[in-house]
């Protein structure tokens, strides 16, 4: 059974190879088969390109994303919450309250 299968794969590849021969003897093929093959280079070589200037954009907006998080992150560590600026606003009405009644035991 292995030499049946053996024999029909030669058999086939022999056939295959004889087609071959006979695309590649007319000169019109050989000419559209080298076409093909620039073409697929200057394709290639196109898809590169476009490539690296989509990584390189890509980096770009990356770092562009990093710096405003940083930005955001600075500000939000800056910012007084809630609670704390109602504590510092009584902090500062006390502080005024104060300021009043010794102004008023001065006089």
């Amino acid at each position: 059974m292995g030499e049946t299968a053996t024999t029909i794969g030669v058999s086939g590849l022999i056939s295959y190879c004889d087609d071959l021969v006979r695309v590649l003897k007319n000169k019109k093929d050989i000419d559209n088969v080298v076409q093909c093959t620039d073409n697929v280079k200057l394709l290639q070589s196109s898809c590169d390109r476009d490539f690296c200037e989509v990584q390189n954009s890509l980096a770009g907006y990356q770092k562009k994303i990093d710096e405003c998080q940083q930005r955001i992150n600075d500000a939000k560590s800056e910012v007084v919450n809630d609670a704390e600026l109602d504590s510092l606003q009584k902090e500062y009405e006390e502080e005024v309250n104060r300021e009043s009644s010794l102004h008023r035991e001065l006089r």
